[in-house]
Formats: structure tokens, sequence, C-alpha cells
């Protein structure tokens, strides 16, 4: 922070006198540059911060970023202030505050700026008998508003053993703040890119090594989908010693061994016969998906620790790489699930859950989208948990599965850790007429029968956003 003798060095060293504010560009809610122009120096630059840790001024050489909205005060500048001729620069002796004498045509207006700390950094527009007319933060406690009338700061002695200028070096003080603060905002934005980007990776590569674990384990299970096919041709080969009505039978193997096989009493042979080879394709069909799966997440995994390897290489870290790849959520995302539910992630997918009535309504009315997923638990009270959909893209299995989990732990059954379920699109609920809030009538249903498994529930409250 720029003290009362180093402001007065920084103001020495500017041509302010006769030149003119030919433009101002705001970069954000505390920062604004004029663009100056002296029949001495030409067009030149001048950069304002205030009410921030860093707040200073100095001329700047750099062309800062220009912000997407314009705040009221920076507006009041560039209608009330530009084409005016700085006539005369005042600093309060001893302290951090400095005026500009700013005349066009007849009219006189003064700019003040005040880099005092805390919340007494301001930058305020007054009349020529320091009537306010607009300020840059509104202060009525302080009498910083519009329609007040400014008291400047009571004169000190200009003490310079207390408040010495910085050591420095350079052409110049003002290109020395302007690097120092630069380089300094540079540094910590790199940092806290950084660890925004290290939190990043553990996340992404944490909810990986969870789905890798969730695909192996059901590559594991699916393998002995053969033993289907065996089963079916044991059947077919003893078909003869089977009568209706049998829950089991006793027969030899194709090794020689006894086998018993479990038979469905209600079906006749060959109907256990088929629904055994249906098993054994559909088993075979699960295997085959899970190993390909399993394959793609692990080239995924390897591929997103070279990525995050590349990017956080200390020897090559690159700020505007950093930035990019940093995902900013979405503060609309974040005040849905803030105000509305809990957010939890699913792969790529959001899903959302309803902690009571009035967040079930609400995820309805704010979150949902007609063609997202609604899911509820059947004949137990509990949450509305809606997936958020993907344009042309159905919802995998593994997500159903995780929202159904999600569904059965805040609800009623919680305790049992397996229910029925049914969902459906959004689009396809029906409100209550004078009904509850929240309540709704699905149409288009599809059932589900879940059991919860712990390490999928310990993956999916990892990823818990409240």
């Amino acid at each position: 922070m720029l003290n009362s003798n180093e402001i007065r060095l920084l103001l020495s060293e500017l041509p302010l006198e006769g030149s003119f504010i030919q433009k101002v560009t705001e970069h954000d809610y505390h920062s604004f540059t004029l663009s100056l122009f002296s029949r001495t120096e030409k067009a030149w630059l001048m950069y304002f911060e205030t009410g921030t840790k860093d707040q200073h001024f100095c001329r700047t050489s750099s062309i800062r970023k220009k912000s997407a909205k314009t705040q009221r005060f920076t507006q009041y500048l560039k209608a009330n202030v530009t084409g005016c001729r700085i006539s005369k620069v005042t600093q309060t002796e001893g302290e951090r505050e400095f005026c500009f004498t700013l005349t066009h045509s007849d009219e006189v207006l003064r700019l003040w700026f005040r880099f005092f700390s805390g919340p007494g950094a301001n930058i305020l527009v007054t009349d020529e008998n320091d009537n306010i007319l607009e300020v840059q933060m509104r202060r009525p406690q302080r009498g910083e508003e519009k329609g007040y009338k400014l008291t400047p700061s009571a004169m000190k002695t200009w003490d310079e053993e207390r408040f010495p200028v910085r050591q420095w070096s350079g052409e110049s003080f003002n290109a020395y703040i302007d690097f120092w603060y630069r380089t300094n905002k540079k540094n910590e934005k790199l940092e806290e890119n950084i660890s925004a980007l290290e939190a990043q990776k553990d996340r992404e590569l944490s909810a990986l090594s969870a789905q890798i674990h969730d695909v192996s384990q059901r590559v594991e299970k699916s393998s002995t989908y053969s033993s289907y096919k065996e089963t079916a041709d044991i059947l077919s080969s003893n078909a003869h010693l089977v009568k209706r009505g049998q829950s089991s039978i006793t027969v030899t193997g194709f090794d020689g061994d006894e086998v018993t096989l479990s038979l469905d009493p209600s079906l006749s042979v060959s109907e256990n016969i088929s629904a055994c080879y249906q098993k054994y394709k559909r088993m075979e069909r699960i295997h085959a998906s899970a190993i390909q799966e399993l394959e793609e997440l692990k080239e995924r995994k390897k591929h997103l620790e070279e990525k995050y390897s590349r990017l956080l290489d200390g020897s090559v870290c690159e700020p505007e790489a950093l930035e990019k790849a940093i995902r900013k959520q979405n503060p609309k995302a974040a005040h849905i699930h803030n105000d509305c539910a809990i957010r939890f992630m699913s792969r790529d997918y959001e899903i959302y859950v309803g902690r009571n009535a009035r967040e079930n309504d609400n995820l309805l009315r704010k979150v949902a989208r007609s063609n997202d997923i609604w899911l509820h638990v059947r004949d137990f009270p509990g949450s509305y948990v809606i997936i958020r959909s993907k344009k042309d893209k159905s919802v995998p299995l593994d997500v159903l599965l995780d929202a159904a989990s999600l569904a059965i732990h805040y609800s009623k059954a919680k305790e049992q850790k397996r229910a029925d379920l049914y969902y459906t699109k959004v689009k396809y609920l029906r409100r209550i007429k004078n009904g509850k809030t929240g309540l709704v009538t699905p149409t288009n249903e599809k059932n589900l029968h879940v059991t919860i498994d712990d390490e999928r529930l310990k993956r999916l409250l990892s990823t818990k956003e409240d």
C-alpha cells in the first residue's frame, strides 16, 4: 500500500497539469485506467485501483482487459469527466489524499482520490464547492454520498522518517510501482491457479479411480458368463430326465462329475434351457461392454495424469494455460445447489438431490429441465433425484444406478439398503392439483430394483457439494 510520501513522489513524476482526459476504461469494480493527452507527453495512461490490498495508482504502459459490464461510477466518469482538462493537482499535506481540479468550458469539477487503508479508500467527484456529485463506493456513515459535502482531510506534516519511500530502481518510481504490483499480482494469481488445478486434478483422478474400481468389479462378476452356456448345454443333454415342477436336478457333467442345476419350477425344460442361453448372451454382452469401458477409463486416466503433469510442471508452468484448464463453476449452478439441493457428480453428469418437500418442489421449479431424469423410491417418503441430461446423449446405466443409490440413501428405505424405484423424464411429471408441496404423479415411468453398493455410495458422497 502506498504511503503519503510515495504518493507525493508518484504525482511529482507525472505530467498531469494541462493533460486532457480522453477516455475512461473500467477493468473491474475496483480499477480503471484514464487515457490522457498532454502537449509534451502526447498520449499516456494512468491506472487506478482502490479498495483492495494492492490499491495503488501509477503511470502505466500496460493495456489491461476491459470489463464486460460498466459500473455506475465509471458511467458517470465517462459522461462527465471525459474531455476535461486537469488544471491543478493538489495533495493534502502528509496524507494519502489528492485532488484533480478539472475544467471543461466554464464548468469546474474536482476528482478526489483517497488511498486510505480499509474502508477509507474511495474516489469522489465534487463541484468546486466540494458538494459530492458521485462516489465510487457509497458510505453515508462517513459522509461520502451524493448530496453530502466533502470534508477534506486535515493537513499533517511530511514525516519521511516514519513513512519512507521504499527502495526502488529503474527509470521512474511510477514504472517501478507499475512493475511491482503487476508482478506481485501475476505471482499471486499463478499460485492461486496452481492450487485450484491441484484440487481439480485430485477430484477428477479420485472420481476416475472410483469408476475404474466399480467397472473392474463388474468385469469380475460377469466373467463367469460361460457357466450359463455350460448349464444350458448340460440341460439339453439331459432334457429327458427333467420333469416340470422340479426346482433342481443332479446330473453328470461333461467332465464326468455330478452337478446340481437350479431350475425354475414354473417353466418347461425347453424354457429353462432358453432362459440359461439368454442369461449367457446377456452376461457375455455385459462382460464385453465392461471390459471396453474399463480400457477406456484407464486410457482416460492415463491421459489425465499426463495432462496435469504437463500443466503443473514447475519448469514450464504457463499462467494462461493454467487459467484455461481450470473449469470455472457456473455461478448459476452454484446458486442452484446452494438454494435448492445437494449436488453430486457421476462421471460428467450432475445429480441433484432435494432434502425435504420444499427443496423437492424447488428442484422441479428452478432446476429441472424437460429432458432431465427424475427418480424416486416407491412406497417410501424420500428425496427427489434429478439427473441433468446432456443433448443427444442417453444417461449411462452406471449414472442411473448412482442416482438410484442416492435416492435410496436419502429416503426412509435407507436402513434396508435396497428398494424399488421409478424414473421418468421430468416432462412426464404431473402436479397434483391442491396437493402437498412438490407432490407429483409420474407417467411413462420405468422401474428399477436397486441394492446399494457401499463402495459406490462412498464414491458418490465424496463428490457432495452442499
